[in-house]
């Protein structure tokens, strides 16, 4: 063994050190940025919960009367679970939009060109605000708006209706609109793994348009479908512009009422339990994603 071999093993536990600090040197921004942004929050927020309001004032407390208030006591419970049923029907209606698409990115357009073309009008409403994209559907769905108008023109109406706003309708539309572009691209990143050579030997060996979909095709999609409908269901549940916009006086969701619980009634406690039985209920569907995306999983 020459010399320079011993002095390199022998500053072996030396460099194992460094890259160790070193990578140490990368990790802490972002774990303190998690620890304050996060888990802090987040402690704050259990905090919270267990305490109980003295006229304006909080006390620190220990009791579980605004968990059992939050799903014995109407309206908490019921709206809850209004929320996720929008937001079932917000991940439900975006998915199946954003599926054709996806596979018409992933498979159908051999022109680099014209992938970055259509990813790019995947992504174009986002460049537009928030508020401008739900007073659009609103003037749309409106007595005097364009759907409207449009039946009287073409004589299937002759006065304008009013059941296309302010009710679930137009917020499920609105919120499909509007979260449907992360559900095409979380697809989209999923079907962009599967080799085009898998395709070409399923069509080689005799199989059909759709039964290449069915064996191939579908199962790679599952993460990605199951990531997308994630993404938009957990948006479409906590959003509160659009029910406020297009909502009617039927269509409160839970965000609305945590937003008067932090102000008008001033009880952050109550509050505090509503958030937390909701980040519980994202927990759980988290890991029920999971395991679907395990049960399911296809390995390249």
């Amino acid at each position: 063994m020459t010399v320079q071999a011993n002095i390199l093993i022998g500053n072996a536990p030396d460099m194992r050190r460094i890259e160790r600090r070193r990578a140490l040197f990368w990790l802490l921004p972002p774990i303190l940025w998690f620890i304050g942004f996060m888990l802090v929050p987040y402690a704050i927020t259990l905090f919270y919960s267990f305490g109980r309001m003295d006229y304006v004032q909080f006390v620190a407390d220990f009791s579980l009367d605004n968990y059992i208030k939050v799903l014995t006591v109407q309206p908490y419970a019921g709206l809850i679970l209004r929320s996720a049923k929008i937001g079932l029907l917000t991940a439900f209606w975006s998915t199946l939009l954003a599926y054709p698409v996806a596979i018409a990115m992933a498979f159908y357009l051999s022109s680099e060109r014209a992938k970055h073309i259509l990813y790019i009008l995947v992504i174009l409403p986002w460049w537009a605000s928030y508020l401008v994209k739900a007073y659009a559907w609103k003037t749309i769905l409106g007595t005097h708006g364009l759907l409207n108008e449009g039946l009287i023109w073409l004589n299937i109406i002759d006065e304008p209706l009013t059941i296309f706003l302010y009710n679930d309708f137009s917020i499920i539309l609105t919120l499909t609109y509007i979260f449907t572009p992360f559900a095409v691209l979380s697809i989209y990143a999923q079907l962009e793994r599967l080799p085009l050579s898998l395709i070409e030997a399923a069509r080689d060996l005799g199989a059909s348009g759709w039964e290449t979909f069915v064996k191939v095709i579908w199962p790679i999609s599952i993460p990605g479908v199951l990531a997308g409908g994630v993404i938009t269901f957990s948006l479409g549940f906590g959003d509160f512009i659009a029910p406020a916009l297009l909502g009617g006086a039927d269509s409160i969701m839970i965000s609305s009422v945590v937003i008067s619980l932090l102000g008008v009634a001033n009880d952050r406690p109550l509050a505090a339990a509503i958030g937390v039985a909701i980040i519980l209920m994202a927990m759980a569907l988290l890991t029920v994603s999971q395991y679907l995306e395990k049960r399911t999983q296809v390995r390249l």
